[in-house]
């Protein structure tokens, strides 16, 4: 029958919807008590509740758990044997090491940004960066240390991998483009939102052992090599921890100030730092006696409603943050340039590209309505789409690293 074929990939959809139901329903994986009898699946597993509600669980604990309920229906004359049986695979399993910098960690585990963005892929670059420069991306732990909410996590960086290409190639739909690209990014939210459900619940696991004593294990660095550029720019970022300014809320005159600092006291560099000061002081004086509208000076997504910030569209952040500072009575306000914010200009940057994408959006639309055959209309929008998809798909990761990490 043509079902055979699929039998091992329907049985794993069925285990992993029973795991999954587990995870999600409070109370779904509370031990059960069957009839009595001699059978495995007659045997009472003891209650784990009071051991329960502590740290997440690992590998191990997952194996030591699973021996100890099944050591409880082993004869007495054979549990010896058993449970040399289960320290020699608990060794093997310890046995395989990997990079833990190398795997992708929770939002909440880099620092307070990350966690508000959860962006698997901004995530993901602020702590290997942060991992290159404290050393951290050489130390190794074995598999068995691995915690199990870890692997949702890779799964979860996975899909927000995947998304950027799935949304990519709908938006190339011609027509109707536009309106898959949301639904695609919405379904795919829907899978993370589902795999943080299962997360949170496998985060209240528990670490008791049993029978099984904990391992002590001694797993050595193993080095990895990186690229020197990118070392280079690790050596000038820092996690952002609270006690320092991101790269998004540097002003334009802290820069000056920083470029002042390094060409005039770095040795080797073919510069007067007398000149060096002078120039910076006239870039100040003129960065502070020159100012630009407030209204160019947009606010975070966040700050303008969850439509805005799950959009996150240049023109429409525009209109909204305009409207805020119309209610606000500051539209007509001035801001010097000295104070604007490096994320103020990336975000007008943004904006131009935005704009300029959707004039040619329209342009394309109106000339549909001219005539223009749609054999040339079509890949003139392939194109819009292709050439501003780095602007589309990379700004917000290059915005939310600037936001999670500071100079050095």
């Amino acid at each position: 029958m043509r079902l055979a074929r699929f039998a091992p990939l329907l049985g794993a959809l069925s285990i992993t919807a029973v795991l999954s139901t587990a995870a999600l329903i409070p109370g779904a994986a509370a031990p059960a008590h069957a009839d009595e009898g001699d059978t495995l699946a007659a045997a009472e597993i003891s209650d784990a509740g009071d051991v329960c509600g502590k740290p997440a669980a690992t590998f191990d604990d997952v194996i030591t758990a699973a021996a100890t309920a099944i050591r409880t229906v082993v004869p007495a004359e054979q549990q010896a044997a058993y449970d040399r049986s289960v320290d020699d695979f608990r060794q093997n399993v310890a046995s395989i090491h990997v990079h833990r910098n190398g795997l992708p960690l929770g939002p909440d585990e880099v620092n307070d940004r990350t966690q508000f963005l959860d962006d698997p892929i901004v995530t993901y670059i602020v702590n290997n960066l942060d991992a290159i420069k404290t050393g951290r991306l050489h130390r190794t732990i074995a598999l068995s240390d691995l915690k199990v909410r870890d692997v949702v996590e890779v799964f979860i960086l996975a899909t927000r991998i995947v998304k950027i290409p799935a949304q990519f190639a709908a938006s190339l739909v011609p027509t109707v483009g536009f309106v898959l690209k949301p639904i695609v990014g919405a379904l795919f939210n829907g899978v993370k939102s589902l795999a943080r459900s299962v997360q949170s619940q496998l985060s209240l696991g528990c670490d008791a052992n049993g029978v099984y004593q904990k391992l002590r294990l001694d797993v050595p660095d193993e080095h990895v090599e990186v690229p020197q550029p990118l070392i280079d720019l690790a050596n000038q970022l820092t996690k952002a921890d609270g006690g320092c300014t991101p790269l998004a809320e540097l002003k334009t005159s802290e820069l000056v100030e920083r470029a002042r600092g390094f060409l005039a006291t770095t040795a080797g560099l073919p510069v007067d730092p007398a000149m060096v000061n002078a120039n910076a002081d006239a870039l100040q004086g003129f960065l502070q006696s020159n100012r630009v509208a407030d209204v160019l000076m947009m606010r975070r997504t966040e700050q303008l409603g969850p439509i805005v910030d799950s959009m996150d569209y240049g023109p429409l952040t525009f209109l909204a943050n305009l409207g805020f500072d119309i209610y606000e009575g500051r539209a007509l306000n001035t801001v010097a340039l000295g104070d604007v914010k490096v994320e103020n200009v990336f975000s007008l940057i943004t904006l131009a590209l935005d704009t300029t994408s959707l004039l040619l959006t329209v342009g394309n639309t109106v000339a549909g309505f001219t005539g223009v055959s749609s054999t040339i209309l079509t890949p003139l929008s392939m194109a819009e789409t292709i050439a501003f998809a780095p602007t589309t798909y990379g700004a917000p990761i290059l915005r939310g690293v600037m936001q999670s990490m500071c100079a050095a």
